[in-house]
């Protein structure tokens, strides 16, 4: 069977379905994982299976199972999951490894497959191992054909978050919540009857259909729905979750939006007050703010390409604390160097009742260098748009390859990049000024032509 190779993105698998990813497309992936985390080994496996709750999904995780029982595995199905929820059952049961059917906050004609290998490390450069094994598809027979048993792991999840994070001096904040019909509203209540807090649930209904556009966090317009709700509820915090639980993105009382590398900040402040000299991670769209925080509070700040498999690599390799990226993904060594869905949320009631402040006068404090934020543009295909903008800044302080290109100079900064996931070109500017800013956008959108 022809499985398109443009389904095998940078560090996971999506395509439309069911032209482009269906039922026989993922039995031949699943059986790709298998042997590639198998390697020479020849013991039975244990692989986690979880999915999200797209129409498609049902018809992939049965394609996906199928494909893991012929290479004789033993399959554990959780059911409907967040992705960060996967990963950690497939930590904590020490499994073999575990595929997540899920494409995240894309539209929901598409679907998609995560994967996690024994104690939560990431495949790699193994995708492109295994879309060589899948175009060949030439497989071994199993000696046995494996077993199938629906494991659901819910109250330990939450149980094991909530122990982290220290709520006993927590205020009764007023928070909304909006789940976007996403898999936190499944986690959500009973998550709730943990926290001290008045909290309500927007959106708490599964609404995976055509009728409902992905909630994505990394967009502002994206949370209107909580903007309003918190205002109408004078609520003191507002959080919204993606379609898969993996990323959040937070709103004050007055409906601003707290950027995630704004929160990110935050977060390292108050986690270096215990922990000096830790190592933590922010991704090359972030802002100043969050590295010279770190810098601050005697941490070790790390600069990382954009993407989950790439922080999580780096992190690993440095032991660091924490990480978070632009985009809302926020990951935790204590969540196994992993993505997570409820650790912002926990950690936010913390830190905001331990500081005084609201959530407002926190973001005033980092939100202080203008910024573009994420835009986005098509390019036409095999331009050497990014040789062009390095020989254009040719005279930049310093100019860095890590993801893309980042230009730096004295009074602004910019960084332009091609998307891992989609077919566009990303560009990020920071300046010390407002009008700094606005002329470095139109320079560089002027170089990209748009």
């Amino acid at each position: 069977m022809y499985v398109n190779p443009e389904i095998f993105k940078a560090y996971d698998v999506r395509g439309v379905f069911p032209e482009e990813i269906n039922g026989k497309a993922v039995y031949l992936i699943a059986r790709a994982f298998t042997e590639y985390i198998r390697g020479k080994n020849k013991q039975p496996l244990r692989i986690i299976v979880a999915a999200d709750g797209r129409p498609s999904s049902p018809e992939l995780k049965k394609g996906v199972i199928e494909g893991l029982l012929d290479e004789g595995v033993e399959v554990v199905d959780m059911g409907l999951a967040t992705t960060p929820q996967h990963y950690f059952t497939v930590v904590k049961s020490g499994a073999d490894g575990g595929m997540m059917i899920t494409a995240s906050h894309n539209v929901y004609r598409t679907n998609g497959l995560k994967f996690t290998k024994k104690g939560g490390e990431q495949i790699g450069g193994g995708l492109e191992v295994m879309r060589q094994m899948v175009r060949r598809s030439i497989f071994q027979n199993a000696p046995a054909r494996g077993k199938s048993a629906e494991v659901p792991v819910t109250r330990e999840y939450i149980e094991y978050l909530v122990s982290k994070v220290d709520l006993s001096g927590a205020k009764e904040f007023k928070v909304i919540c909006d789940a976007g019909g996403g898999m936190t509203a499944l986690l959500l209540p009973q998550l709730l009857r943990n926290i001290p807090c008045k909290i309500t649930v927007l959106n708490g209904d599964l609404a995976f259909d055509m009728m409902h556009e992905p909630l994505n966090p990394a967009r502002e317009d994206s949370l209107a729905p909580l903007k309003n709700a918190v205002l109408e509820a004078r609520a003191d915090l507002g959080i919204a979750f993606d379609p898969d639980g993996d990323r959040c993105g937070f709103v004050t009382a007055n409906a601003r939006y707290f950027r995630p590398d704004y929160v990110a900040a935050f977060f390292a402040r108050e986690f270096l007050k215990t922990n000096q000299g830790a190592a933590m991670v922010y991704d090359v769209r972030s802002s100043n703010i969050f590295r010279e925080t770190i810098a601050a509070g005697g941490g070790r700040a790390l600069e990382s390409r954009v993407g989950h498999r790439f922080i999580k690599e780096l992190m690993r390799k440095e032991d660091a604390l924490f990480a978070g990226e632009l985009s809302g993904h926020f990951y935790f060594k204590e969540a196994f160097y992993m993505d997570s869905d409820f650790l912002p949320l926990l950690y936010m009631l913390q830190f905001l009742s331990k500081s005084g402040k609201t959530a407002d006068e926190i973001l005033d404090e980092f939100a202080v260098y203008p910024s573009s934020g994420e835009l986005s543009f098509k390019v036409k295909p095999g331009e050497n748009f990014l040789e062009q903008i390095a020989a254009h800044f040719k005279d930049a302080k310093e100019a860095k390859w890590v993801d893309g290109l980042s230009v730096y100079y004295d009074d602004w900064w910019a960084n332009v990049r091609q998307s891992n996931t989609e077919p566009v070109v990303r560009i990020n500017v920071e300046a010390r000024t407002r009008e700094v800013l606005n002329a470095k956008v139109d320079e560089i959108k002027k170089l990209l032509g748009v």
